[in-house]
């Protein structure tokens, strides 16, 4: 393959969402309502098209099955989920099952996930951990209506990158608009929601005892321990924020121009500014696949988030 290939995003109505995922990247084609855009999804159900030929129509799914020639990972499943998320009010307070629990379910990973955050408004912060020694102090916090003095928060500023290992207690807050990776594994359970009301005046299911089946009390879990490692080569400041068993992320900086070149895949999505990569138009909002191995002349002045595995 020799040039890029261009995806359209998938829209993901939500409670807390509105219309600032739609104005803040330009997708003019979304309805109001929308709290996230899947910039690369292969689940069977809600797979991302391709909008660049040869493959145009094509879902991504059908790419990873059929051409892995653009990827290098043949008999593998296609291992995330990768979303723009702009929340207008806070999100619920969920975990997310770790490999042993969504084996159980009959999924083949867990859902490890992380946020990259592109804005975050001064004093923002997110929940990330809870104070309960072990299960039974837990349910005595839940039973005592104590929810306050369960969890934990940190907090964020523009460009912390966070990691959310299965297991952990979470959630985004209004406030921030984030780049999302996530284990393609699409379970999560809703551990708490301000017993907010639908317009019928029933509160949100929750899946508190398969929540409390999942949960880390390790301290160890509730700490963001991320080093990144830079590199500055062929006009770019590379940032690898992470790189573990379920995902690689990396931030590209360009300034003016450069050249960026892997023997692995790349989902690449626009965070900031706009240019060309290899001589076509990209802006603040565009998804791309970059096939292994092929080489990105990039101009122009923007910040590209990337994922692979």
């Amino acid at each position: 393959m020799n040039n890029i290939l261009f995806f359209k995003p998938i829209p993901r109505p939500a409670i807390w969402g509105h219309t600032l995922v739609k104005d803040y990247f330009g997708y003019d084609d979304f309805p109001d309502g929308i709290g996230q855009s899947w910039s690369f999804s292969a689940q069977k159900d809600a797979s991302t098209i391709c909008i660049s030929e040869p493959f145009q129509g094509k879902t991504l799914l059908e790419l990873w099955e059929n051409h892995q020639e653009l990827f290098g990972h043949p008999g593998e499943e296609f291992p995330v989920i990768i979303s723009l998320v702009a929340p207008e009010d806070d999100l619920s307070i969920q975990v997310h099952p770790d490999a042993k629990h969504a084996k159980k379910k009959g999924f083949s990973s867990g859902k490890n996930e992380a946020w990259y955050f592109i804005e975050a408004k001064e004093g923002a912060n997110i929940v990330y951990g809870h104070h309960a020694k072990d299960e039974a102090d837990l349910r005595h916090y839940i039973q005592e209506n104590r929810w306050d003095e369960l969890i934990k928060h940190l907090d964020v500023h523009q460009d912390d990158f966070v990691y959310l290992p299965a297991g952990l207690l979470h959630a985004l807050r209004k406030g921030s608009i984030v780049y999302e990776i996530q284990q393609a594994t699409d379970i999560t359970y809703r551990f708490y929601d301000y017993h907010r009301q639908d317009e019928n005046g029933q509160e949100r299911e929750l899946h508190l005892e398969e929540a409390i089946d999942c949960l880390s009390y390790d301290p160890h879990d509730m700490e963001n321990h991320i080093e990144p490692v830079i590199e500055k080569k062929d006009g770019l400041t590379k940032t690898v924020f992470i790189s573990n068993d379920s995902f690689t992320v990396t931030r590209l900086e360009i300034e003016e121009s450069g050249r960026f070149q892997d023997d692995n895949y790349q989902l690449a999505t626009v965070i900031k500014g706009n240019g060309k990569a290899n001589d076509i138009d990209i802006k603040l909002g565009d998804n791309f696949l970059i096939p292994k191995g092929l080489e990105v002349q990039f101009a122009g002045k923007m910040t590209i988030m990337m994922t692979t595995k």
